[in-house]
């Protein structure tokens, strides 16, 4: 792969591949037909995540051999789809999926589909009419074609079932339940039965379905007596891998005013400002430039005369606004007819939807309807939609389109804005508005922060400048971005990253002399097991047993040896490099062979070698290096820029657990919503004073910060009464997710999870000195709340240097009361609080009334 995985998708790669693996083997068997269901949100990577798992099939991976013969056949309901994905494909494999192994259905006129293929194929081109047919509709032959499209498929299940695999893309269309309804043209390659041409096709043997809403593929799945096999992706997953911008602002217009105009020059200003941020990122760490885009979906049902002037408008003021924007920057992706528009004297060209992300030249694009399912353009960060108020959902729908991240990963830096999706709405009122809130929040499968009417809040003047000092240096955990299949690999990538930023010379080369010195040791320490392996290894002992014929009895008569066949060898070969970690075993080979090592020998020294458990010799080694690499150079990493210490301190990571120590990192604005959404409207959010970051002079309740408790009425007790105190100088609404958060580690069940505390408080303790309080108002009749709690506990008897009181904060026999966190050994106590009364009994023995 290319790409580096994300934990969630190296966990879903090795699911997919178990759950198909368990697919062939029952199919083998006994018969069993198998639908394995990926269902993962907008942003997760769907797509990298199948390239990954095709690769495995083809490759192999270290417990598992490969199967190079698979067939596979990829459907889709759309043409534009079917290239984009060949395009993620061929970009995310990088190479290790030869591009000569994809093809289009419609290509190809064989008797069978071929093995070690991937056939792509759209269902319109499987439509009755379709030329692909070896057989019209009237029933005379297609002088064209030898074999039909539906004859390749079916011969292909029947003659190498157990080698063909379907996946379904967007597998949540088409596939129907009822009796009633019309079997799709996926459905019939997927369950068999009678095609459009009357030809009775088999169910393919195994299937895999990708969806971002799984219930209706798995249903249909069901109907047809499928053994379902679900690999699910969580939408929260995502967004804390920094796949997803972090959140969308919608920008509206006050009740009584109407200047869509205006807007669009906002919009564009928006992206002229977000350009110039990238350009700047771009220059500080040396990351891909970003060209942010604009999207414009235009009126719709305007006259031909009244669409022209209307557009002429709308490129003047985009380009009087930001001069960038003519010509060739500018595209539309109208539907019919196709092609460049004239507007006045101007020449809007044409963008395929599918092209808008990879075209290096447009910076604005207009459409009327909603963009192709399945396209989406990480880099459109800006959209203003002219569409009516009830074109709330198709709205929600393409905002839901643009969430994905750039450059793969949230953006260093401090410039939030790089994070987030602003969508301007010239034409919705606050109820308008809330429907689209209400259709964004409803989607499952996008988990993003809605922001409405965003205020960008800047650094306060009225709080000691030495507490932002105090937040950015405050001690806090990230999880793991980077996964690793073994720390072979991560060795390598560390020192790729300490070579990349001069902290040592040829990096990679130390590393891999290293594991080959390493393993010549083990090697010499252990060459007399690993000689007798090496002898039955290359020789194969053939015994024969003979039984006499109508009787009861068998006798031994004989044993001999024979060389092992050098085919033979070279296949344990090819095992050793799937056990051995990374290409320690392609390096050892080479050094045995400059040794002066037969090729043969060289073979079966390391199939012995991992039969007999190298590995871990070798991941002991690099976790070895790994560790004499930080304690050399972490002086220098922690000097180096935030962007720089990020890239290379997760790679020395050696602990179990996915969580890494890091700081919280300050942010130089905090885009906060100034309106909430309340009965299907939107009202305003109470603001509150002396918060490190608030709404900038000249704007209503400048100076202060907007919180919603609406959630929780103890969110407001709490601010109440810490903003009561004398000496309180300043405080901060911790977020609930990224960079910017104090998060604090904990385990809940099997999995480790990050909490984020509601407030931390600063006070004068009276000798010059800040002190912070933690104060955490939250329910404790969750399932988590002890784990969390016990968490928090731990963290701040751990940093007493920084916290002077950490309170959690809940309504226990109808009144408010804090527990203290820093006493000894509550953490425990809290921890064995497993329900709810647990917790109360807690509260009533050691609490305290609060405020």
């Amino acid at each position: 792969m290319k790409f580096t995985l994300e934990p969630y998708q190296s966990d879903a790669v090795d699911s997919v591949l178990t759950n198909l693996a368990k697919a062939r083997a029952g199919y083998l068997e006994d018969g069993e037909r198998t639908a394995v269901g990926l269902t993962a949100p907008t942003g997760a990577g769907k797509t990298v995540i199948a390239t990954a798992v095709l690769e495995g099939i083809y490759k192999g991976t270290g417990t598992r051999p490969p199967n190079p013969s698979t067939t596979v056949l990829w459907i889709t309901d759309d043409r534009a789809l079917n290239a984009q994905t060949i395009s993620k494909i061929t970009q995310a494999a990088g190479g290790s999926i030869d591009i000569n192994r994809i093809r289009f259905i419609g290509e190809v006129d064989h008797r069978t589909l071929e093995p070690g293929v991937i056939y792509f194929v759209h269902i319109q081109a499987m439509q009755k009419n379709s030329t692909l047919h070896a057989v019209r509709p009237d029933g005379t032959k297609n002088d064209k074609r030898t074999h039909g499209v539906w004859d390749m498929i079916a011969n292909t299940i029947r003659d190498r079932g157990e080698d063909f695999l379907v996946i379904w893309d967007e597998a949540h269309r088409g596939s129907g339940t009822k009796n009633t309804d019309r079997k799709s043209i996926a459905g019939t390659i997927v369950d068999g039965g009678t095609t459009n041409i009357g030809t009775i096709q088999p169910p393919a043997p195994v299937v895999l379905g990708i969806s971002a809403t799984p219930d209706r593929f798995l249903a249909a799945m069901n109907a047809a007596n499928r053994t379902p096999r679900l690999v699910e992706v969580k939408a929260g997953d995502v967004r804390e891998s920094g796949l997803l911008k972090d959140r969308i602002l919608l920008r509206s217009l006050g009740e009584s005013q109407s200047a869509p105009n205006t807007m669009l020059a906002l919009a564009v200003e928006d992206l002229k400002s977000s350009d110039e941020a990238w350009r700047t990122h771009h220059e500080t760490t040396g990351d891909r430039l970003v060209e942010p885009l604009l999207v414009v979906q235009v009126e719709q049902g305007m006259t031909p005369a009244k669409e022209e002037v209307r557009l002429a408008e709308i490129l003047s003021v985009m380009e009087s606004t930001w001069p960038a924007l003519s010509d060739y920057a500018v595209a539309h992706a109208f539907g019919d007819p196709h092609g460049p528009k004239k507007v006045g004297d101007k020449t809007i060209r044409y963008l395929p939807p599918e092209a808008i992300s990879g075209d290096d030249q447009v910076r604005a694009v207009l459409f009327k309807s909603a963009l192709t399912t399945g396209w989406d353009c990480p880099r459109a960060e800006v959209m203003i939609s002219f569409q009516s108020k009830d074109s709330y959902t198709e709205i929600a729908q393409l905002i839901g389109r643009l969430v994905r991240t750039p450059l793969a990963k949230r953006v260093d830096g401090g410039y939030d804005r790089l994070d987030e999706v602003a969508a301007y709405l010239p034409g919705f009122r606050s109820e308008h508005v809330a429907r689209v809130v209400t259709a964004l929040t409803e989607d499952e499968t996008v988990e993003v922060e809605v922001v409405v009417a965003p205020e960008v809040c800047e650094k306060s003047t009225d709080v000691p400048a030495e507490l932002f000092d105090l937040l950015d240096t405050l001690h806090s955990y990230t999880r793991q971005k980077a996964t690793f299949a073994s720390r072979t690999a991560q060795l390598l990538s560390l020192a790729t990253a300490l070579t990349e930023y001069g902290i040592i010379k040829k990096g990679s080369a130390t590393a891999k002399r290293w594991i080959i010195d390493q393993m010549r040791a083990a090697d010499g320490q252990h060459s007399n097991e690993i000689d007798a392996k090496v002898v039955d290894i290359l020789s194969l002992t053939v015994s024969t047993t003979m039984v006499a014929y109508g009787e009861m009895v068998m006798q031994s008569v004989g044993r001999s040896d024979t060389a092992t066949n050098e085919r033979d060898i070279e296949g344990y070969f090819q095992k050793a490099k799937r056990l051995l970690p990374d290409a320690s075993a392609t390096w050892y080979f080479a050094d045995l062979c400059d040794r002066g090592e037969e090729d043969v020998d060289a073979y079966a020294r390391l199939a012995a070698m991992a039969e007999l458990g190298f590995k871990d010799i070798v991941e002991q080694q690099a976790a070895s290096l790994i560790g004499d690499w930080r304690q050399q150079h972490a002086a220098k990493v922690s000097a180096k820029p935030r962007h720089v210490r990020e890239q290379i301190e997760p790679l020395w990571h050696l602990g179990k657990t996915p969580m890494l120590p890091t700081t919280v990192e300050v942010r130089d604005v905090y885009p906060a919503a100034t309106e909430k959404l309340k009965n299907k409207t939107t009202v305003p959010i109470d603001t509150y004073p002396r918060h490190l970051y608030v709404i900038p002079e000249g704007k209503p309740n400048a100076g202060r910060f907007p919180v919603d408790t609406s959630r929780s009425s103890w969110e407001a007790e709490v601010l109440a009464a810490e903003l009561d105190s004398n000496t309180l100088v300043g405080w901060y609404r911790n977020p609930s997710s990224g960079r910017h958060a104090l998060a604090v580690p904990y385990v809940f069940g099997d999995k480790h999870q990050l909490m984020h505390p509601d407030f931390l408080f600063w006070h004068e303790d009276g000798d010059g000195e800040y002190v912070m309080d933690i104060v955490d108002p939250h329910r404790f009749d969750l399932a988590d709340t002890s784990a969390k709690w016990s968490a928090l506990s731990r963290y701040a008897q751990d940093h007493t240097e920084s916290i002077r009181r950490c309170l959690a904060v809940a309504v226990v026999g109808g009144s408010l009361k804090a527990l203290d966190l820093t006493i000894p050994g509550i953490d425990q106590r809290v921890a064995e609080a497993t329900n709810q009364n647990l917790i109360a009994a807690i509260f009533d023995a050691e609490g305290m009334s609060y405020p």
